[in-house]
């Protein structure tokens, strides 16, 4: 029997995420208005720095607090900031499949301590994987080469990887992993198929 590996993208493949709820959640906790929250975070890249490793958690929670008139926990801006994902059960149905065929399973995100913290006790799918290759471990976010080559260590065999975002394909393929856009399950089935995964 081959082996095989497959690498998922998590946010918006296994599972959907709003940043909108994001900063509707922590304005109702901080009363720091959305808009400000997000120009604070996404804008002067504060969230980028998150996701790459480059500041900590504690550090995310004092800037809100800093910017806050009232006061709360580290847990509570914790549960504001994550509690923000949607399953995409029939994309597990795959992901379980590729499992029982004895596919490798890597996680390859860009994503943060707090994110994936909680994603991990809250969505069980996230266990069935052998090796998470996370941004904020990493030190490096996608598209960075950097990321991809730490990826392709966890690689056994056939391999191949999907991802929601056309520029993060594209760099995964310059790396020299086979990828594909991620779309819908029956398509990333076909795909699968076709390379001989299923």
């Amino acid at each position: 029997m081959k082996e095989t590996t497959v690498f998922f993208d998590l946010g918006n493949v296994l599972l959907f995420f709003s940043h909108q709820k994001m900063f509707e959640q922590l304005s109702e906790l901080t009363q720091i208005p959305p808009e400000k929250l997000r120009h604070h975070f996404l804008n002067r890249g504060i969230f980028s720095d998150y996701e790459s490793g480059q500041i900590q958690t504690e550090e995310i929670y004092r800037i809100l607090q800093s910017h806050s008139p009232r006061s709360f926990s580290l847990l509570e801006a914790m549960r504001a900031a994550s509690d923000i994902f949607t399953p995409n059960q029939e994309l597990w149905k795959l992901v379980e499949l590729l499992k029982e065929k004895g596919s490798r399973l890597v996680l390859l995100s860009n994503t943060n301590e707090c994110h994936f913290n909680f994603a991990y006790s809250r969505y069980p799918i996230l266990k069935l994987f052998d090796e998470y290759v996370l941004s904020y471990q990493v030190g490096a976010c996608k598209p960075d080469p950097a990321i991809f080559q730490r990826a392709l260590q966890e690689a056994r065999g056939q391999a191949f990887y999907t991802d929601d975002v056309p520029a993060y394909v594209k760099a995964a393929r310059d790396t020299g992993l086979d990828a594909e856009l991620y779309t819908e399950p029956p398509l990333l089935k076909q795909e699968l198929e076709e390379r001989g995964f299923l």
